[in-house]
């Protein structure tokens, strides 16, 4: 079993009569170590509860009820997660109903769009591409349904 079987299985195990089955997906969090871990921290104290995709990213496409398994930065599993909204929205459009879900330095609509609109042009311009605010977004909230702390060391 790899360590991301044995993560599922102490889930399922948690979860004991709402178990999940073994349906699940797996998704790195963050692309570097610093951003993984802060990510990964906001998310199992449940202060951010959502995440902002480019939707090619993830396929096949994420839906409402779908689980997965996130991982730090060297993929080691942290949290599971059940979506419960997934939906494209262009980054124009994401206002105080999505950004709620975010930590608390980027709940306002302005300083979301200061801190991801910096983010994307870094991204796409790495890609080769130009950044857009009619670009669409895959738009993710989420709840914790099992979480262990990081590794030690």
């Amino acid at each position: 079993m790899t360590s991301i079987d044995d993560f599922w299985a102490r889930c399922r195990a948690h979860l004991a009569a709402n178990d999940p089955g073994s349906k699940y997906r797996v998704r790195r969090i963050g692309n570097a170590q610093k951003l993984s871990e802060s990510l990964l921290g906001l998310i199992t104290s449940g202060e951010k509860t959502g995440l902002f995709s480019n939707p090619d990213e993830i396929q096949p496409r994420p839906a409402t009820g779908d689980i997965f398994v996130f991982t730090d930065f060297e993929g080691r599993p942290r949290c599971a997660v059940q979506l419960r909204e997934a939906r494209l929205i262009r980054f124009a459009d994401v206002g105080p109903a999505e950004t709620a879900c975010e930590s608390p330095a980027a709940r306002d609509v302005a300083a979301w769009r200061d801190i991801h609109g910096r983010y994307w042009q870094r991204i796409r311009e790495a890609e080769g591409g130009t950044f857009s605010e009619e670009m669409p977004l895959l738009f993710q909230r989420f709840e914790v349904i099992y979480a262990e702390p990081p590794p030690a060391g």
